[in-house]
């Protein structure tokens, strides 16, 4: 069973000095196929994710998207979080890996606890989102890895409409298109709580 840890939460809350909150979510997953992906990879090396907000030194937010994605698809950025892995380690290790950058942790700004529901079978996922400041790498030349094929810069409304394009997407893409609006829309509506909203 993939539990959640309070005590590490605390922890985060205490070091960034931040009210973060837990936020409960349920996806009604639609395809089996990715409901069952989902819980392989939560098996096999993740006990959830780490979501990225970054905001580059012009006050603007990357945004990624991947070759294989719907065409015009973007979405805030996120990487896998080990069952063992500390947490800031691993939002600093995805960031580099991804994006090609070295940022400052801003600001710890909660975790969603996503239950995937498909028929009456469920697992549980759970996502860290930070806000982190760039101070350097060259973005995506300094990627150790090649799976973000291109990035966009928006302000906080450009975000809003990223996120409500996610739950536009159809066909076999719906089920990620309404995981990923999660994740998007939740960093949106946390940026509108704080200075960032501004950018």
């Amino acid at each position: 069973m993939n539990k959640f840890d309070e005590q590490e939460f605390k922890i985060l809350c205490k070091t960034f000095n931040t009210n973060a909150e837990v936020k409960e979510v349920e996806i009604i997953v639609e395809d089996k196929a990715f409901f069952d992906k989902t819980r392989e990879n939560i098996i096999k090396d993740r006990r959830g994710e780490v979501v990225f907000c970054v905001i580059r030194p012009n006050g603007r937010i990357i945004t990624i998207t991947c070759e294989e994605y719907p065409q015009g698809v973007y979405r805030i950025p996120t990487g896998g979080l080990g069952h063992r892995e500390d947490v800031v380690h691993a939002v600093k290790r995805e960031v580099m890996e991804e994006l090609g950058l070295t940022v400052d942790v801003k600001k710890f700004l909660g975790v969603i606890k996503i239950r995937f529901l498909y028929d009456k079978e469920h697992i549980m996922f759970y996502s860290y989102m930070f806000l982190l400041k760039e101070v350097g790498g060259r973005l995506l030349i300094d990627a150790l890895e090649d799976e973000v094929s291109d990035i966009r810069e928006v302000n906080c409304n450009q975000l809003y409409e990223m996120a409500e394009s996610l739950l536009d997407i159809g066909g076999k893409w719906k089920d990620w298109g309404k995981f990923r609006y999660v994740s998007t829309m939740a960093v949106y509506e946390k940026l509108q709580m704080t200075e960032e909203k501004r950018v």
